[in-house]
């Protein structure tokens, strides 16, 4: 089941498995389109709906990846007691990916990571990343990394999901950097939950 709201726009296209055959198509729709050519016996479900009013049914996985950190919150909050949850994110401007998988009920969530980070643990690079308020994140006609940096956030949320599939969910969090003047923070290893999390502490 694709879940995704957006239409796929020009700004899209360097970081997107879609091409241009498929602008101003609801994202959701033209992925599912595609994924039936490539696989035809595949089972694909397409929902052109914000995923705060989506209705999932059964889920084994979850997989956020849409880099919105309130997302993901949220999700926590509304899957994290229930289901597998894997969050695949770009890290800041660029200069790293991050996977983080929270079992049914068990370790740290998406917000347990973000009250350690501001408590200066499970950081990404050492120093801290930089912040950079304008164009930061997907959602604008500038990104300040490559399109390689979307395939490495691909590729190793691919690889966390294929090791909870073969029921390896250690490590939880996953780091690689994709900016070498940077200096990794954190090696791949378990999250705690965090005391009182407002997302899957409820």
């Amino acid at each position: 089941t694709l879940v995704d709201n957006d239409q796929f726009l020009p700004q899209n296209v360097g970081r997107h498995r879609l091409g241009f055959p498929h602008l101003l198509r609801n994202k959701a729709e033209a992925l599912a389109d595609e994924l039936r050519n490539l696989m035809p016996g595949a089972s694909v479900r397409a929902l052109p709906v914000a995923v705060q009013v989506a209705y999932l049914g059964a889920v084994d996985l979850l997989i956020d990846a849409t880099g919105e950190e309130s997302i993901s919150h949220w999700l926590a909050g509304k899957y994290a007691a229930s289901t597998a949850l894997l969050s695949v994110w770009i890290e800041g401007p660029g200069i790293a990916v991050r996977s983080l998988l929270r079992s049914a009920n068990e370790g740290g969530c998406p917000r347990c990571l973000f009250e350690h980070n501001r408590q200066g643990r499970f950081r990404a690079v050492k120093g801290g990343t930089p912040q950079i308020y304008a164009g930061q994140g997907c959602e604008g006609l500038y990104v300040p990394f490559s399109a390689t940096v979307s395939l490495q956030a691909a590729a190793l949320g691919a690889d966390a999901a294929l090791a909870w599939a073969n029921g390896k969910v250690e490590p939880a969090l996953r780091t690689r950097l994709t900016d070498s003047s940077f200096e990794l923070a954190t090696p791949d290893g378990t999250v705690p939950a965090f005391e009182g999390c407002p997302a899957c502490s409820l």
